[in-house]
């Protein structure tokens, strides 16, 4: 559906983001990956995972520690016999991937909600809540509610709720980060655009059946047609075009089917929920699911005092060692479908010349912050893609090593020069940069000193704006800020990752970026049913981003979540985060 904005660059789920998180069943395999020091491979102090919990991390590129001496686990922990605590940075209280665009809500709404796709550990999509079927020439995809899945009021889930969530997605007054118009839904437009009260390629077949017929077929549109189950009775029973504020006003008071039900919301503090007794995989193991809002950089230090389960701590030497050293916490790394960027406000015309966009990569000393922060558990990256991604390709492309003399040049040329007090100016304008990030970050407290170091160097100032990760989202999502640092978690699928985000008229375009080019491969890229048909379009969608630069790409790391050993049962890989399979979890 979409790529997912996080602070540490996680993974925006399923979509993108959805993150925040697709691949098609008829557009070939998706799991091909490119190695790199971000991506080990299990090491001799790792095992498989298959002892200890029956899940094979090795087979998917995930690097499982597991713990020497479950034993030395603080007692605050041992003592909590049914309840998971789950750490999570701030969050906006936004329980829907429908109008939530950030991956720690969606970490939420995957535990409450159940969608009728999901990504498998490889990326491919597979059956979720719903069975499903498309037809050879790939226009008409056929959805069936598997046996026993009801909302968590007992009310079963019906087609007709299938058909209220895409029905949201289609409204005119829809101002979420979901873009269904890249579906192809036959009579979308007519219904979105104009007088139609309903979609034509929209049939409730019967109780439990929904089918969707297609104007054309796309490479991307299994995971384009994902969406979650929602209780149309719960959040607009009468439901008619145009009502999406009703909707929204039960954003906060979910009504899902997922493993876990929603008992309250206190923000700033936590999210309790209870096991749904009734889910139809099987009763989660565990009674109590809470997550705990942890301030920026104690993530891991929470986990070893015992007041969290499970966090995903900065992957970092220091932190790996002590992790290790704590002696009952469970470790798992894999590389990150995503990356960390900078975003510069191309409204502003100081950055709307792709020289100073350009200048502005050259002077960042990209290596040094990534090697400070990550060690050997990160790369930095040159273009908006994840390496595990099959669409990974920068052969070719420039790797901005850092060379504050070329920075210089562009800026010349550029007309930004030099004036008597040795600053940046052009037509009587100094160059200054208003730089917005959350405090106590692990990358931001690297890289803001060193970017405002080396951008002095070159006669520009930064200053810094320090806002809480739920004004940060918000006013980027505005595009009401100059410049920041964000990341961006991926789905398997390139287009559902980021062509929201670089298309001119993106539901994710924040930051104002325009290409008449890219909006066309993007289309030619969606419009293709095979990877290999794919592949060179989005290489080239990469060579001109790469160029053009809307983001300062900075590093692709590996995720490192850590977790007490008294919980187990994890199952997670870089494209499904455990939060789906969270309710076969158990306390041991």
């Amino acid at each position: 559906m979409k790529r997912r904005l996080s602070i540490l660059a996680l993974s925006l789920a399923v979509v993108m983001s959805l993150t925040a998180c697709g691949g098609n069943s008829n557009s070939g395999d998706t799991s091909g990956s490119t190695t790199s020091a971000a991506d080990s491979s299990t090491s001799a102090e790792s095992s498989t995972g298959s002892a200890a919990t029956g899940f094979d991390f090795a087979k998917y590129k995930v690097d499982y520690t597991q713990a020497t001496d479950a034993s030395k686990s603080p007692k605050v922990a041992l003592d909590r016999k049914d309840s998971l605590v789950i750490g999570v940075s701030d969050t906006t209280g936004i329980f829907s991937v429908m109008f939530g665009d950030n991956s720690y809500d969606w970490y939420m709404c995957y535990t409450m909600f159940d969608f009728n796709i999901d990504p498998d550990f490889d990326g491919k999509a597979i059956p979720a809540a719903t069975d499903f079927k498309i037809s050879d020439d790939g226009l008409k995809y056929t959805f069936t509610i598997k046996d026993g899945v009801k909302f968590w009021d007992g009310n079963p889930a019906t087609a007709k709720d299938l058909e209220f969530a895409y029905y949201l997605l289609s409204d005119p007054k829809y101002d979420g980060p979901n873009d269904i118009t890249k579906a192809y839904i036959k009579g979308l437009d007519a219904y979105k655009n104009g007088s139609a009260t309903t979609i034509e390629g929209i049939k409730v077949v019967d109780d439990k059946t929904l089918e969707i017929t297609c104007d054309k077929a796309s490479g991307a549109a299994i995971f384009n047609l994902q969406v979650p189950l929602m209780e149309k009775s719960h959040y607009a029973p009468d439901f008619k075009k145009g009502d999406i504020a009703k909707v929204k006003e039960k954003l906060s008071t979910p009504m899902g089917t997922g493993q876990y039900k929603f008992v309250e919301y206190k923000a700033g503090q936590e999210l309790k929920l209870e096991a749904n007794e009734n889910y139809f995989k099987g009763a989660p193991k565990i009674k109590n699911l809470i997550f705990s809002i942890t301030p920026e950089g104690q993530e891991l230090q929470r986990v070893m005092a015992g007041e969290t389960d499970i966090d995903m701590a900065t992957v970092s030497p220091d932190n790996m060692k002590a992790a290790k050293d704590a002696g009952f916490i469970d470790i798992m790394r894999f590389p990150t479908n995503g990356f960390g960027y900078v975003s510069f406000n191309e409204a502003d015309p100081k950055f709307s010349d792709v020289r100073v966009r350009q200048a502005l990569m050259y002077a960042l000393n990209r290596k040094a912050v990534v090697e400070k922060v990550y060690g050997e558990y990160a790369n930095v990256v040159n273009i908006p893609e994840s390496n595990v991604s099959w669409a990974y390709d920068d052969e070719g492309c420039n790797t901005y090593d850092f060379d504050l003399d070329k920075a210089g040049q562009l800026l010349d040329e550029a007309g930004w020069t030099l004036n008597g007090d040795g600053k940046r100016e052009k037509d009587g304008k100094v160059f200054t940069i208003k730089f917005s990030c959350m405090p106590q970050n692990a990358v931001t407290d690297i890289m803001v000193p060193v970017m405002k170091d080396d951008y002095a160097k070159i006669g520009i100032d930064v200053t810094i704006e320090n806002l809480d990760w739920p004004t940060l989202q918000e006013k980027s999502s505005k595009k009401q800020l100059e410049a920041f640092f964000m990341a961006a978690g991926l789905t398997p699928d390139p287009d559902s990752s980021m062509a929201n985000v670089f298309k001119s008229k993106g539901p994710q375009n924040y930051n104002n970026y325009n290409n008449p080019k890219i909006d066309e491969l993007y289309d030619k890229g969606l419009a293709e049913l095979t990877v290999e048909a794919r592949k060179p379009i989005y290489k080239e969608i990469y060579k001109i981003l790469n160029n053009d630069l809307p983001f300062l790409y900075i590093y692709q790391r590996s995720d490192m979540w850590v977790a007490n050993a008294r919980i187990q049962g994890y199952e997670t890989s870089s494209f499904r985060e455990f939060f789906y399979n969270i309710y076969k979890c158990e306390v041991k």
